[in-house]
């Protein structure tokens, strides 16, 4: 994207450059199943002022298959070319190149450009566009270092003050001293259906350095919805299908598929003897064999109740396949009698653990202002959890006498996590509730 908002002829020259974007995408020789795709894409946009009703013929079939062998997510080269060689539209790709579904938004044509901006003391930031439907709304923007001063500059606070039903996840948000321009996305997640305001009043705070961005001047963005783009693009299905994995019973719900993301309701039956935390390598597979897996960089699940979520995955909105199915390797579970870790605080030991892997290291308490470091090794060697960090214990921590208290800090290393707690009195020993553990079930 540009970095300047000069008016030329009574254009700004952002609008001008989008202008010769569009040129170029039209001279561009596109393979016929993207052609194809598009022409789906403009028959979508003719139909987006009428709620659409589900009169295909063909309808999805879902079901859970566990599976020893692990399939792998296959991103269309060919869509990348397309998209990515065009300029300004390259870096958006790489923005969103973890997300197959949202690539697919960006290739029919689903981004909706803004291009405000606002400058303070030397640093612009820019709103370039927002991909946005009842679920979701992400919003890409541009950082820039206009003076070419040397800082550390932190996103502190994001959010949307006229849209309470959303939250809000912007990932990694602190730039080196040495740095020019930084692209990235702020993320809010609906969890009510709430219908989207006609503008989104966005607000932000930007620093240099962590402290500073607490108390930073609050940058306003009143950024236009264009509803009609996806004014009843949102199809749902009656799933209601229940497996059972080593006795473990689960059931599957309403899938509703937005261009943003695919939530699929899930619950597990309280009788369970297991508490389910997780499902390895969960997607979505068509007929076709093409696959959409859950949302890795964002908000991946959403908790209902006990007992109670919904799973995101991303988008085939814009691949309309026949049938569908839901396919996992194995499911991380734990029996319900070994969630709690029971921690003598002065004896430095722990009474109870799930199994011999757990260990409570030798300097267990540092002291760090008000607080202690509880670290724990967790003895590791499965292959799947070679790149994953366990939150292993929920915030909630009590004492012997019942008190609950609440950390509000957790960390992890190579197979060690420090888990914060309070100085405090306690009366031992502590109680801790696992919130996440590497033991598995598999049909």
């Amino acid at each position: 994207m540009v970095n300047t908002m000069r008016e030329t002829d009574g254009y700004t020259e952002e609008q001008l450059q989008l202008e010769a974007m569009k040129e170029q995408i039209e001279q561009i020789a596109v393979p016929e199943e993207i052609d194809e795709a598009i022409r789906n894409g403009m028959r979508l946009g003719r139909q987006r002022r009428r709620r659409r009703r589900l009169t295909r013929a063909a309808s999805y079939v879902a079901c859970l298959l566990i599976l020893a062998s692990v399939a792998s997510i296959r991103f269309s080269p060919t869509v990348a070319a397309y998209v990515g060689d065009i300029p300004g539209l390259r870096s958006l790709v790489e923005l969103i190149n973890y997300d197959k579904g949202l690539k697919l938004a960006l290739e029919n044509d689903y981004m909706q450009p803004v291009g405000l901006s606002e400058e303070h003391d030397g640093i612009q930031l820019k709103v370039d566009g927002i991909i946005a439907d009842e679920s979701r709304i992400i919003v890409f923007y541009t950082l820039n270092n206009m003076d070419g001063r040397k800082r550390i500059v932190n996103l502190g606070e994001v959010k949307l003050v006229n849209y309470e039903h959303a939250s809000s996840d912007f990932g990694s948000s602190n730039f080196s001293e040495d740095w020019h321009s930084k692209q990235g996305t702020f993320e809010f997640n609906s969890h009510d259906e709430v219908g989207i305001p006609e503008t989104l009043d966005l607000e932000i705070k930007v620093g240099e350095g962590v402290e500073a961005s607490a108390t930073a001047p609050v940058w306003k963005f009143s950024v236009p919805v264009d509803k009609t783009r996806f004014d009843g693009m949102k199809e749902t299905y009656p799933i209601d299908q229940t497996v059972t994995v080593e006795g473990q019973r689960i059931t599957f719900g309403k899938m509703t598929v937005y261009p943003s993301r695919v939530g699929l309701e899930v619950a597990y039956d309280p009788a369970n003897t297991k508490k389910i935390f997780a499902f390895d390598d969960i997607r979505l597979e068509d007929e076709l064999g093409e696959t959409f897996g859950t949302i890795t960089n964002g908000v991946s699940a959403t908790t209902l109740s006990d007992g109670r979520q919904i799973l995101y995955f991303q988008s085939n909105y814009f691949r309309k396949p026949n049938h569908l199915y839901l396919r996992a390797s194995s499911i991380r579970a734990l029996d319900k009698s070994k969630l709690e870790v029971k921690v003598d605080v002065d004896q430095k030991q722990l009474l109870s653990r799930p199994d011999d892997r757990m260990t409570l290291t030798g300097n267990a308490f540092t002291g760090e202002e008000d607080l202690n470091a509880l670290v724990i090794r967790l003895k590791n060697e499965d292959p799947r959890d070679k790149n994953f960090h366990y939150f292993l214990f929920q915030t909630d921590y009590k004492d012997a006498s019942g008190q609950v208290f609440q950390s509000n800090r957790m960390g992890s290393t190579t197979g060690e996590y420090q888990y914060y707690i309070k100085k405090a009195n306690y009366k031992g020993p502590l109680t801790l509730t696992i919130a996440d553990y590497p033991s598995r079930i598999k049909r």
